[in-house]
């Protein structure tokens, strides 16, 4: 049917003047329109967490239409192809009208979003609370670790030079008060390392995870003293991050292994990564103690413990230290784990 139609080369009789003219006219347009959807795509790929990004695939496909209308005006200089070039104008004109309706909701929570000037005062006015609360901090850990040293020291005293003055339930009882003295010292200590956390700069560089954790577990190991456990690494994938970070939070995870397995008969520590739709996911997993998953929204929250301080040392930081760790890599972490089968723990760094 296009055969019957004349291209637009001869209602501009031919002449090269006004030819080239629509040609280059129409080329730099056509380019220009692609560029932008491309721009978008690029755009939307690597800041997933802008809002309504949807909107810009739309932006994107309709300009990527009205960059096609061109081409047809290039295409039809030499060939009737009117129909072809009638269609794609449709097809533009119904993502125009799609992008139009769309966008009219949208522009109030646009208008809504914080200027520039509005994000910084609010940045200024937490950088002015981060530094109240750091001098807080500061100040209550040295104003409790005061009267916690006169504590234990005094107790540590009792305990050395009166020992046979005292009976076995007083010295039961000044060995309970320096244990929880000292609990409490490693507890501020642990807070306070937490709160600093938010602050630290990331120093990102390349860092090898599969040395990292053999590291981390033999530094475990010469501490506590106990080398039964079967420690397995397979090769992981490196990483992108804080390595100092990082090594805080295989710490935590590969230590908390270790604790809660060491008393099986055969304890086993796996530490190992998969990947799970495109993404690296790294797990520590043990045979130890285990959890209820009932309580596993628990596990990563500041002084959540789900067992008893009697049963396993520690402060319950540890894991809310690593989560925090892991979303500043823009990462997850979550757990997995069966009571008396042990546990596994996962987590992500963004690519």
């Amino acid at each position: 049917m296009s055969q019957s139609f004349l291209p637009h080369g001869y209602c501009y009789l031919w002449q090269p003047g006004l030819l080239w003219l629509h040609l280059i006219s129409d080329s730099v347009i056509t380019l220009s329109y692609y560029s932008i959807p491309i721009g978008l795509v690029w755009f939307v790929q690597k800041r997933r967490d802008v809002p309504f990004n949807w909107m810009f695939w739309l932006f994107a496909i309709f300009i990527a239409g009205c960059g096609t209308t061109h081409l047809m005006e290039i295409w039809t200089l030499w060939h009737p192809s009117y129909w072809l070039s009638g269609g794609i104008k449709v097809v533009t004109a119904a993502s125009s009208i799609g992008t139009a309706i769309a966008l009219v909701p949208l522009l109030p929570k646009a208008v809504a979003l914080p200027t520039p000037t509005q994000l910084e005062r609010a940045n200024r006015e937490l950088r002015a609370a981060n530094k109240e609360l750091e001098s807080f901090g500061y100040s209550v850990s040295h104003d409790l670790r005061a009267p916690l040293r006169a504590i234990d020291g005094f107790s540590h005293v009792l305990l050395e030079d009166h020992s046979e003055a005292l009976d076995a339930e007083a010295r039961r009882l000044l060995a309970t008060v320096r244990a929880n003295t000292q609990r409490m010292s490693r507890l501020i200590d642990d807070l306070l390392a937490f709160s600093r956390l938010g602050r630290k700069e990331l120093e990102m560089a390349p860092v090898d995870l599969t040395s990292l954790a053999q590291t981390v577990v033999e530094d475990l190991q010469k501490a506590s003293g106990e080398h039964h456990a079967r420690v397995s690494i397979a090769p992981l994938p490196p990483a992108r991050g804080d390595r100092a970070l990082l090594h805080l939070v295989l710490t935590n995870l590969i230590g908390n292994a270790l604790k809660f397995a060491r008393g099986r008969a055969e304890p086993r520590i796996e530490i190992g990564a998969q990947t799970e739709d495109r993404e690296t996911v790294y797990y520590v997993r043990d045979n130890g103690v285990g959890f209820d998953m009932q309580y596993a929204h628990k596990l990563f929250g500041v002084f959540e413990r789900l067992h008893r301080a009697e049963d396993f040392e520690g402060t319950g930081v540890g894991l809310a230290l690593v989560k925090r760790i892991v979303q500043r890599h823009g990462g997850r972490v979550w757990a997995k784990g069966k009571v008396n089968e042990g546990a596994t723990l996962y987590f992500t760094l963004r690519s």
